[in-house]
């Protein structure tokens, strides 16, 4: 689609690509240790600064809405300094797990929003130039490839409640937080160093006329525009869950801290297993079937957790949503991808997180005010409607079967 895009880099070799694989899943699951540690702590955060969850609903609203505005500068500058991703990818790490430490001394709502803030713009930067990276060197598995990078995200936010639940045993919640920031400064170290070694170091990569002129032909295409869409109510429904599905166990349900965080790894843990396979098949039968079936399915698995009774049927619910609450994001990804010139990678993958989160940045808030007033559980009705009406959306829609990374309008 973009005839002014630079012919496509040189792919590196076998073991250039494996590398680069793996150290982008193993980043990403680091980055999600923090942020599946961040939102199971929630519960702690908000008695220990004696919070209504309005507040926690702020909180989490100012930390979405901060990524969502730097995205786009975020994407811009993968795309235009390519050669530096390794730098770029190492800062991102290392900079979330310092705020994410910071978040264990703070003693208000407002010390605990700046440095969540923080947090947001730190992890923003790490989609852009992962994902563009995997894009361009696995064009004819993009699915696959994008759906391991969120395989990688799905062992971290299991993870994360694992070492919460085992951590807050011995320690109070402020200690927790500063303990789970270590991995990051570590692991951006490592990430900084391995990825150095396949992306490289240099200057820009692509001129400022040739980049501009991609994004004029990305932003006709309707096809984006009804991503845009879908991603703006999948975002909505996953902020919402993740908001609020530890506090409904442990507030409404009574469940213990352990409890909870236990139960909050069953998602991330099926949608582990759940990704790579809706990645291959998006790849095989094209992007639209896969999400639709996948709208759908989140939106009646949600609904499952508002009115399934405490017990397996509840964690039946939560571990449906999993299967579908990762994947979608990927082949969502992938489909933006499928559309982008090879100058405008990171940032049409920073234009998709950037909707998703300014758009859907509200929905905590929206959910908070519904908490408050009807009960947490009608949290879970409100998320389940969005996605089902987000798969309406797409039905009636005719999309081209894409395979192997071409694009189309």
């Amino acid at each position: 689609m973009d005839s002014s895009a630079p012919a496509p880099t040189a792919r590196p070799d076998t073991s250039g690509r494996v590398l680069l694989a793996v150290v982008a899943v193993a980043g990403h699951a680091v980055k999600h240790l923090m942020n599946g540690a961040f939102f199971v702590l929630l519960p702690e955060l908000k008695v220990g600064l004696g919070l209504s969850n309005a507040g926690i609903g702020t909180l989490s609203t100012f930390r979405n809405i901060a990524g969502g505005l730097v995205n786009i500068p975020a994407g811009f500058i993968a795309d235009r300094f390519q050669g530096q991703g390794a730098m770029i990818l190492g800062l991102s790490i290392i900079l979330t797990g310092l705020f994410t430490a910071a978040v264990g001394l703070a003693q208000s709502l407002t010390s605990a929003i700046v440095a969540s803030v923080v947090v947001g713009i730190s992890i923003t930067f790490w989609h852009p130039p992962a994902i563009a990276a995997l894009a361009r060197r696995f064009p004819e598995r993009r699915g696959f490839a994008i759906s391991l990078h969120g395989m990688g995200g799905g062992i971290g936010e299991a993870l994360g409640p694992l070492m919460v639940a085992g951590l807050i045993l011995f320690l109070g919640w402020r200690l927790v937080f500063q303990t789970m920031g270590a991995p990051g400064i570590v692991g951006g170290l490592v990430t900084w160093l391995l990825i150095s070694r396949v992306l490289g170091g240099g200057s820009a990569s692509t001129s400022v006329s040739v980049y501009l002129d991609s994004m004029r032909t990305l932003l006709k295409s309707r096809r984006l525009l009804s991503i845009l869409v879908m991603v703006v109510g999948f975002g909505a429904t996953q902020s919402a869950i993740f908001t609020f599905l530890p506090i409904y166990f442990q507030e409404t349900l009574g469940y213990s801290a352990v409890r909870t965080k236990l139960y909050m790894v069953m998602p991330q843990a099926v949608g582990v297993g759940s990704s790579p396979v809706m990645g291959l098949l998006s790849d095989r039968y094209g992007r639209k079937p896969v999400l639709l079936v996948g709208l759908l399915a989140l939106g009646g698995a949600v609904f499952g957790i508002a009115t399934a009774p405490p017990g397996a049927p509840l964690l039946v619910a939560v571990a449906a949503t999993g299967v579908f609450l990762f994947p979608l994001m990927s082949i969502l990804l992938a489909g933006a991808a499928d559309i982008a010139g090879e100058s405008v990678q990171a940032t049409v993958v920073s234009l998709v997180f950037g909707v998703a989160i300014l758009f859907s940045g509200v929905s905590p808030f929206i959910s908070g005010l519904l908490a408050d007033a009807y009960g947490v559980n009608t949290v879970f009705l409100y998320g389940g409607g969005v996605a089902i009406a987000t798969g309406l959306f797409l039905a009636p829609q005719r999309w081209p079967s894409i395979r192997g990374g071409s694009g189309g309008r």
